[in-house]
């Protein structure tokens, strides 16, 4: 059967990438056109466009790709139209997904739907289009799923990918033994994010902070080993130069993340999947982020009442336990100061940290138990598969 993919971040990527070849396994003879990046290709995919590097977050940020986004609409519709997949796989990056698959619904093409929107949070407006164009949402969350289920939505519970993906992870002691960092210093992730946007906005405020902490902060500060990952979406030369005048060493790691958060002793993490990652690893965070107030302003417009009446959060485990469980610090908030304050609060103080830890083993019983993808991998061949027949017999029919 033939399946089109459609995943807009690197995240999207690296998810797809796996759903792909659990695909394979159930449909040996699968093939697979769409949109992704490297990873995606990687798995077999033939992709159209990469969008990886293009990737941006906020109403007026994305409002240059606006152009290129439309036309790439009219591009997949006219391929859904010439071609006919047996299924459409949104994962993610639901403005422009849900676009497609309301096309792909006038052509009765069944759309499966991971990593929704979350419009349990905000914008209830999308789960009420999904429900007229999305055939099979998997649900990462129990109460996700019972939110779409209100909007008329088919949805399967399957649990969070990231579940998988954590699993036997390098034991603390032994990354940092390897690393050669003793008991006694502390190691500081710092994550500004997977889009250049990103990392231009917040990675000097990070660097300002960190100098802050070393210079003005405890003795304790005085031994900390800072760490960036390198984000495969992100040039490591442009990295270079934003480190270029930050005293402290920082030690920029282009290898598996998962053993580095593992290990480490606190994240100042860019609003995104990080944070979930984050939680599910153990790792006391401080989230930041910082959007255009035009964007933010937009955005406050499209919430609907029942957010409007909540405390604001844009961190995953925040958003997830409907509480601030890890710091946040957005907009106006977001200074060398401020983030400085913040780090020092967690790095110190041994109980919040201890109740951080407490609440992040709640979230993680939340997202179900290993085997996600290949549970997910199932819905989307037998969403094929009923097209398939359905379109046989039609065919049956007309003879």
């Amino acid at each position: 059967m033939r399946y089109f993919v459609s995943a807009g971040d690197h995240s999207g990527d690296l998810h797809g990438a796996v759903l792909v070849r659990e695909i394979k396994k159930l449909d040996p003879e699968a093939e697979f056109h769409g949109m992704g990046g490297p990873l995606l290709a990687e798995a077999g995919v033939k992709i159209f466009f990469d969008p990886t590097r293009y990737s941006t977050i906020g109403f007026l940020e994305a409002a240059g790709q606006y152009f290129r986004f439309r036309r790439l609409l009219r591009v997949f519709t006219r391929f859904l139209k010439e071609n006919r997949p047996d299924a459409l796989i949104w994962i993610d990056f639901a403005g422009f997904n849900l676009a497609l698959a309301e096309q792909a619904r006038k052509l009765s093409i069944p759309v499966v739907c991971l990593l929704a929107p979350s419009a349990w949070a905000y914008g209830r407006k999308r789960a009420v289009r999904m429900g007229k164009c999305v055939s099979h949402l998997a649900s990462v969350m129990e109460f996700e799923a019972d939110f779409f289920r209100r909007f008329g939505l088919k949805v399967t519970y399957t649990g969070h990918p990231l579940i998988d993906r954590v699993e036997g992870v390098l034991p603390r002691e032994k990354w940092r033994k390897a690393r050669g960092i003793g008991n006694k210093e502390t190691v500081v992730v710092l994550m500004p994010g997977s889009r250049q946007q990103e990392v231009e906005a917040l990675l000097p405020v990070m660097l300002a902070a960190a100098k802050k902490l070393v210079k003005e902060g405890p003795e304790t500060a005085k031994k900390i080993r800072f760490f960036l990952p390198l984000a495969p979406t992100i040039e490591k030369s442009r990295l270079d130069e934003l480190l270029a005048d930050f005293p402290e060493q920082v030690a920029v790691v282009d290898e598996e993340i998962y053993p580095l958060l593992a290990a480490a002793d606190l994240g100042v993490i860019t609003s995104g999947t990080a944070t979930l990652e984050a939680a599910l690893l153990g790792l006391p965070a401080v989230v930041v982020y910082r959007l255009s107030p035009v964007s933010v302003l937009i955005f406050r417009l499209l919430q609907n009442k029942e957010a409007k009446n909540r405390e604001f959060f844009v961190a995953l485990p925040n958003l997830i336990t409907g509480k601030r469980i890890i710091p946040e610090l957005l907009q106006e908030n977001l200074t060398p100061e401020n983030l400085k304050n913040a780090m020092a609060e967690l790095l110190l103080n041994e109980k919040a940290r201890a109740e951080i830890k407490a609440e992040y083993a709640k979230i993680r019983d939340q997202l179900g138990p290993p085997g996600v993808m290949a549970r997910v991998a199932r819905i989307v061949v037998a969403e094929a598969q009923a097209r398939a027949y359905a379109e046989r017999e039609a065919v049956a029919k007309r003879k």
